[in-house]
């Protein structure tokens, strides 16, 4: 295949590209974000005057941190200093960051592609919590946010990839049986280096960088982020397809449970996702995410 492109080559160009042209304002907002939760003087306050300084952003915030995956107490929380002292600093810079990163998203060129991979990160967020929630995991709600942004650099690169977009779009489609080896022939990368270089700049998860970093213990979180998002692109294919039963059989085994006392659940953590989506604005994806079954949920 010829390299002569009209556009980037390689993942640095395209780092470049998406951190300081298509992106400078997020990066610009996830800094000040990260100084102000990594200093060990930093107040309430200053995290919170941050946050304010963005009305939307302050909005989805406590919609997100008054919905049932990350206020679990049922207290209403009505301030964004409120809100930290309830979840923690490290909590709401995740969610901070994340509500950024959707709306640059949605800012951008959105295809179709873009929102229905967004749909099955939404769904695989609220899988990956559950599963988390299930094994007593400490901090499920730090599972959700990787899980959420366990593709996040794919979803940079089809908002804003243009015309290497288009490419790629048809070269996958023309061959999807090896994603990566069309990726690296196409633009000189396999995406999923994009997601790990933007996640170790710009530092959006601990937990995400161990997840992609790889080698990490079963059963563990790191585990539950990687099974969820295949239950959630599983089940795009139907609730009763073998895929769906083959990705259902996985959760069960990684719960140690039979796959029959997990099904209702799991169907009914995909209706937790859209009103998810919602919450972080994200309202475009709600008809991508797979509807519940009407059996199983009963």
């Amino acid at each position: 295949m010829t390299q002569d492109k009209h556009f980037p080559q390689g993942l640095n160009a395209w780092l470049d590209r998406i951190r300081d042209q298509e992106m400078p304002i997020f990066g610009r907002t996830a800094e000040q974000i990260r100084e102000l939760t990594d200093s060990d003087k930093a107040a309430v306050s200053e995290l919170a005057e941050a946050i304010l300084h963005d009305p939307g952003m302050t909005a989805k915030l406590l919609r997100i941190a008054n919905s049932v995956i990350f206020n679990t107490s049922g207290y209403q929380l009505r301030t964004v200093s409120r809100a930290i002292v309830m979840l923690g600093f490290d909590m709401v810079r995740q969610v901070a960051l994340t509500v950024a990163f959707v709306d640059a998203f949605l800012k951008g060129p959105v295809r179709e592609r873009v929102l229905r991979e967004m749909a099955r990160s939404f769904h695989a967020a609220v899988q990956a919590r559950w599963l988390a929630s299930k094994r007593h995991d400490a901090q499920p709600e730090e599972v959700f946010i990787a899980a959420l942004l366990y593709r996040f650099g794919e979803l940079a690169f089809w908002c804003f990839a243009g015309e290497a977009g288009e490419e790629l779009d048809r070269a996958l489609q023309a061959d999807p049986q090896f994603p990566g080896d069309v990726e690296q022939a196409v633009v000189g990368f396999r995406l999923r280096q994009l997601t790990a270089a933007l996640a170790g700049e710009w530092r959006v998860s601990p937990l995400l960088q161990a997840v992609l970093k790889g080698g990490y213990p079963r059963p563990s979180r790191e585990q539950a982020v990687v099974i969820a998002y295949r239950l959630a692109e599983g089940v795009e294919t139907g609730w009763d397809s073998e895929r769906a039963k083959a990705r259902m059989n996985e959760v069960a085994g990684y719960l140690q449970v039979p796959v029959e006392g997990i099904v209702a659940q799991v169907a009914a953590n995909a209706a937790d996702a859209a009103r998810i989506a919602e919450a972080f604005g994200a309202a475009a994806v709600v008809p991508f995410i797979p509807e519940t079954p009407a059996g199983p949920q009963e």
